[in-house]
């Protein structure tokens, strides 16, 4: 006896053209199973300081009981002090913690609550902003600024590194520089101007009038009038071996233009000889067909995929992860620390598979490897990073703050 259906069998094609079923990836499927969740805030309620100390221990080092000494570097099973749950080194007998030339050195919060800081800010799909952190867990907001960005730095100084070797498909795409004072409270679509204006070298010419063109090309120096703020982001997406399971691997980093110089400079710094670059056709590209073992491009305006494993879908994907970051959680980001955020994102990504247990281990791992910070250490006290992260190389940054000579509108 068959079941009663809810709709003919007539109507189902036109249900399928107006609630098109999305292609499954497994992503979901994931995020349901238990192999996405390896511990949650209940369990991190439970840690005690001890705990909390051991448990970064085990990610920094890979073992609680045995590590380098920070002083002399030398291997061994130190001496532990529960009482200041710190190590003492057999060899130079000098005292050194978890945190000792780490970007958490000198931390004034409990490790403890540091961890689940860090696990609610782990845990965001697109991002947690610090206000939010600091209503989850009553703390100052410099306190928790800063913290994120320690995570941050760590993800930029020993995340974002390294070449990679396989398929990798390249992009990139217009950050910042977008003129919203311009474009704020007014309204977006239909105009009531009426029917735009013929230009008049497209018109008929008079009679007896020499036969004449536009004085420029339409997008002749289309460069210097791009916004002075504006920056671009490049990604480098390496394709996993496993067909349907998405990026393995992601490199990102900040221009001023999507020159050949920029492009090049991106990719031979992240990926090796015997790659392949997959990437759309703009003329920046050229010049990788000599630098790889194979360069492939794809006509956008003619379809996504050539239907032989040629496109560049998935830092297309990466860059509308990044603008849902940039524009639906942190709302404003600086050029200054554009890179930090677009790290990020790249590690959102790549650890996207990951347990809840395994990305906290992750994240604390890369902040605790790249030594004491050198750019939020003293933050609160004016010590600010001057440079922006570009790929043609660092340059200063203006400040979001009062600039010289700045004073107060007496009003009248």
């Amino acid at each position: 006896m068959s079941a009663t259906l809810t709709l003919s069998d007539a109507a189902e094609p036109e249900k399928r053209k107006l609630f098109p079923i999305r292609n499954r990836t497994g992503t979901a499927a994931f995020h349901l199973s238990t192999d996405a969740v390896g511990f949650g805030q209940s369990d991190l309620e439970k840690l005690t300081e001890k705990q909390a100390v051991l448990f970064m221990a085990e990610a920094q080092w890979g073992s609680a009981q045995e590590m380098p000494c920070v002083h002399c570097g030398s291997i061994d099973t130190h001496y532990w002090t529960p009482k200041e749950m710190r190590w003492k080194c057999k060899c130079c007998g000098k005292r050194f913690s978890v945190t000792s030339n780490t970007v958490f050195a000198d931390h004034k919060l409990p490790l403890s609550k540091i961890l689940k800081i860090a696990f609610s800010w782990a845990n965001g799909a697109a991002g947690v902003p610090a206000l939010k952190l600091r209503r989850d867990w009553n703390v100052a907001y410099a306190t928790v600024f800063t913290l994120a960005h320690k995570l941050r730095e760590g993800l930029t100084r020993g995340f974002d590194k390294g070449p990679l070797a396989g398929v990798h498909e390249m992009d990139g795409m217009d950050v910042n520089g977008r003129r919203y004072k311009e474009k704020r409270n007014k309204p977006l679509g239909s105009r009531s101007a009426g029917a735009p204006k013929i230009p008049a070298e497209l018109l008929k010419p008079a009679d007896g009038s020499e036969l004449m063109g536009p004085a420029k090309p339409p997008k002749f120096g289309k460069t210097a009038k791009q916004p002075a703020d504006r920056r671009l982001l490049l990604v480098m997406c390496q394709r996993g071996v496993s067909e349907g399971k998405g990026t393995s691997a992601t490199r990102v980093a900040i221009g001023l233009s999507e020159s050949t110089k920029t492009v090049t400079a991106m990719a031979t710094q992240h990926a090796s000889a015997e790659s392949t670059i997959m990437s759309d056709e703009d003329p920046s590209y050229a010049s990788f067909r000599d630098l790889f073992a194979d360069h492939r491009t794809i006509n956008h305006s003619v379809a996504y995929s050539d239907g032989k494993g040629t496109s560049n879908n998935q830092a297309e994907s990466f860059n509308a992860r990044m603008r849902r970051t940039a524009e639906g959680t942190y709302l404003s980001i600086s050029n200054k620390y554009l890179k930090d955020y677009a790290c990020e994102v790249a590690w959102r990504t790549d650890t996207r598979k990951m347990s809840t247990r395994n990305k906290l281990r992750h994240v604390i791992r890369n902040a605790l490897s790249v030594g004491m910070s050198l750019w939020w250490r003293g933050y609160t006290h004016g010590h600010h990073r001057e440079e922006e992260l570009l790929i043609e190389g660092a340059q200063l940054a203006l400040g979001r703050g009062r600039q010289p000579g700045w004073k107060a509108k007496v009003p009248r």
